[in-house]
């Protein structure tokens, strides 16, 4: 399935209504409450974009406009992001992609049916045992809801955070227009309620000031963080081989203290 270019033309959405289904819990998924210690609570800077290395054009929706398949669309992102900082940018191709929702959902990418889409936490699970595009991650855990500081940590220490939205009507247009998702005015409740415009799962990549660098459906796009409180469901820390060079990530945390700090989570959850 070829990627289409996305980023200049308006994007009709009649088809997609949704990608991710609502959050599930899971009492045994590490809290990133539990990961923030002295030892990794170093410095961060007012504002970083792990994307910037990518140009604009080459991100692709990963076939995304083709089907639900936003969770996996969303993994792919953050590899690119992970390698391009690392080893060198690797690209997902679109059929890795595929593969995964279809093994998620059983999709039929042939008749369309089963095109359901699919849990954050099961596409993490999944990427977690058996891989996606080849990379398989250690470890994942979730972010305290509207909790900034641990936003911004996440984005930083690695490399990225996986989020999943609920999005108002009124982002299918912002998201065609001015390409920034802010809160919206008041208007017609239906414009404005969580997920009255579907369920979705995002990249983001950067941070600045009350603003968010985000990569969705192939695009750059911003959201601020007004919205990312009033509208994520759920946001996931994921931790990568991906993101190591030289036995540390770039943001310098070593292999064996980011082992360590896992292994304590483990502990945590069994206590």
């Amino acid at each position: 399935m070829g990627t289409k270019q996305v980023n200049t033309e308006k994007i009709k959405f009649s088809k997609i209504k949704f990608g991710r289904l609502p959050r599930k819990a899971d009492a045994r998924t590490f809290k990133l409450s539990g990961y923030l210690n002295e030892a990794n609570l170093i410095p961060i800077p007012k504002r970083h974009n792990w994307g910037k290395k990518i140009k604009r054009d080459k991100w692709g929706h990963m076939g995304n406009l083709d089907a639900n398949l936003c969770t996996c669309s969303a993994a792919g992102h953050l590899i690119m992001v992970w390698t391009s900082n690392t080893s060198g940018l690797q690209r997902p191709k679109d059929e890795d992609i595929m593969k995964a929702y279809c093994d998620l959902t059983d999709y039929n990418p042939e008749t369309d049916a089963r095109d359901t889409g699919v849990e954050a936490l099961k596409a993490l699970k999944y990427w977690r045992k058996n891989g996606i595009a080849g990379e398989k991650i250690v470890a994942f855990a979730e972010l305290e809801d509207g909790n900034v500081e641990q936003l911004h940590r996440t984005i930083y220490l690695f490399g990225g955070c996986y989020v999943g939205l609920n999005l108002p009507k009124s982002a299918e247009r912002q998201y065609n227009t001015t390409k920034r998702w802010t809160m919206p005015r008041v208007g017609k409740k239906k414009d404005t309620a969580k997920g009255s415009w579907m369920g979705h799962m995002v990249l983001v990549t950067g941070y600045r000031k009350d603003e968010l660098r985000v990569i969705t459906w192939g695009r750059e796009i911003t959201m601020t963080i007004d919205f990312w409180k009033e509208y994520a469901e759920e946001s996931y820390a994921v931790f990568s081989d991906a993101f190591i060079h030289h036995e540390k990530t770039p943001t310098g945390i070593s292999v064996d203290q980011l082992l360590k700090d896992i292994e304590l989570l483990k502990k945590q959850k069994q206590d």
